[in-house]
């Protein structure tokens, strides 16, 4: 496509942090999007199943814990981010926006504690994984003297109308979340989601947590 065509890609492994500071030394950023993940890592004996429910269709390597493919690379790009504001000399704070997952805000919500301690570990390691980098960017805000701005956008299902294989689970989390479930935050689609992202990097107002709502109300 044409938006697609206008992308600047550059190689490399995000679990590597030279990798991450090579491209920020390039200069000219104005902010730092993190979107990787993966829903079944090989420790879960479920890494095959990547091929259907990645939108990309990817396999993951031997190494692709969730550990590793979260936390390891969303550390990494925070640490490239506070060193890039400090070489930058910037004077405006620079967003960073991690795509997280509504379950991780389980503890928060009715009977959410008891639906995770009933998931399988698999589930328990995702949601640790994307906790331990929420924890860290808001830690990596307040180190910089809020230099670094934190934009956690949690997202329940992710779906897109041209792939309709989707749309039964899509539609139990519609279900469920219109009946009131609280552990349940409605889906939203990609679109919606990467349009929120891209106005909350220049809405200097936008931080923290934002659930479907702020989702939703960002991406129209």
């Amino acid at each position: 496509s044409l938006a697609l065509d206008q992308v600047d890609y550059r190689q490399g492994d995000a679990r590597n942090i030279e990798s991450l500071t090579k491209i920020l030394n390039e200069g000219g950023f104005c902010a730092v999007v993190h979107c990787i993940g993966l829903l079944f890592d090989n420790e879960s004996g479920l890494g095959d199943w990547n091929r259907l429910v990645s939108g990309s269709g990817s396999l993951p390597d031997p190494k692709s814990s969730y550990d590793a493919i979260t936390r390891q690379t969303a550390f990494n790009a925070i640490e490239a981010a506070l060193d890039y504001i400090m070489d930058e000399e910037m004077t405006t704070p620079l967003p960073f926006v991690f795509t997280s997952a509504a379950e991780a805000g389980w503890p928060d919500v009715a009977l959410g504690s008891l639906i995770e301690n009933l998931s399988p570990d698999f589930a328990k390691r995702y949601l640790a994984a994307k906790r331990a980098v929420e924890a860290q960017l808001l830690e990596a805000a307040v180190s910089s003297q809020h230099m670094l701005r934190p934009v956690i956008v949690r997202p329940s299902l992710i779906y897109s109308m041209d792939r309709p294989a989707s749309f039964v689970s899509v539609g139990a989390f519609y279900v469920l979340n219109g009946i009131g479930a609280p552990f349940v935050d409605r889906p939203v689609t990609v679109q919606s989601l990467s349009s929120a992202i891209v106005k909350s990097i220049g809405d200097g107002q936008v931080s923290g947590v934002l659930r479907y709502p702020e989702i939703d109300r960002l991406s129209r």
